[in-house]
């Protein structure tokens, strides 16, 4: 591809020594490109075994863009426990609509035409605040999925019940589809309860059942109903199998007949 004047690279690398840095995208990659002039790109580097006593920072990725004349943000995240480390870089302005997983070290930034994201973590929990970030940076997300099973630290709308405090609600304001394949039950608490998000143009949305049903207090709360106004799908994690909807399912979602 000597030729190639353009390119987009969007992917997830696993199970290396070291993450995809600058120097290694120059020395593998550009440096055979002469005519390229546009490249954008955005890199995950995970399940990366890491020298315990030469753990590259953030900053220090960042800078082995700097010969390149690349203008990019990242952020590593690393696991004490395995030894392993992730590392997502993304080159800016990002003009792509899909964004490769992110984890709870996204630092935010400003990302105007992603419109499908998905938030994954296994060691660490998503926080009230992460979400705020995710709704500033990303203003037009229509589609979000969620996986992490940890539960919060901080439970928010339980706070504003107990304490009738007031605390910054956040707003997704194009967010069509939300989807839970593989949550704990916090996540579904935080996005269902106007206590901590409004959701105004919801229309479909996956969850476990069970989850559903908690949250809502068996479809009676008032709290999770604000959300559903625009509501047309519900599907369940694990399908229809074994599920039977009471009576106060179908009066509390009434587009979904």
């Amino acid at each position: 591809m000597s030729f190639l004047e353009k390119l987009t690279l969007s992917l997830t690398v696993r199970e290396r020594n070291s993450f995809i840095d600058g120097s290694h995208l120059n020395n593998n990659i550009l440096n055979y490109m002469s005519h390229l002039h546009a490249f954008i790109f955005d890199i995950v580097t995970e399940r990366v075994t890491i020298n315990q006593q030469l753990k590259p920072s953030s900053d220090d990725i960042r800078r082995t863009f700097i010969q390149g004349e690349h203008y990019v943000d990242c952020y590593v995240d690393y696991c004490s426990a395995s030894g392993l480390g992730r590392c997502h870089v993304y080159s800016l302005p990002f003009t792509m609509e899909c964004i490769r997983p992110i984890t709870h070290g996204f630092p935010g930034g400003m990302f105007m035409n992603v419109r499908v994201l998905r938030m994954f973590d296994t060691f660490d929990s998503f926080e009230h605040e992460l979400f705020a970030k995710i709704s500033s940076a990303f203003p037009l997300l229509s589609r979000l999925r969620l996986f992490n099973t940890t539960e919060q630290k901080k439970k928010q709308s339980q706070q504003v019940e107990k304490l009738e405090e007031t605390f910054s609600v956040i707003e997704y304001p194009n967010l069509i589809e939300l989807d839970f394949p593989c949550v704990h039950i916090d996540y579904v608490e935080q996005f269902l309860s106007n206590l901590n998000t409004r959701l105004p143009c919801l229309s479909k949305l996956r969850v476990e059942y069970e989850h559903l049903v908690t949250v809502t207090e068996n479809f009676t709360r008032i709290t999770t109903r604000i959300n559903y106004t625009r509501l047309k799908q519900i599907t369940f994690t694990y399908g229809e199998h074994g599920v039977v909807r009471s009576k106060n399912f179908y009066s509390y979602f009434p587009r979904c007949q």
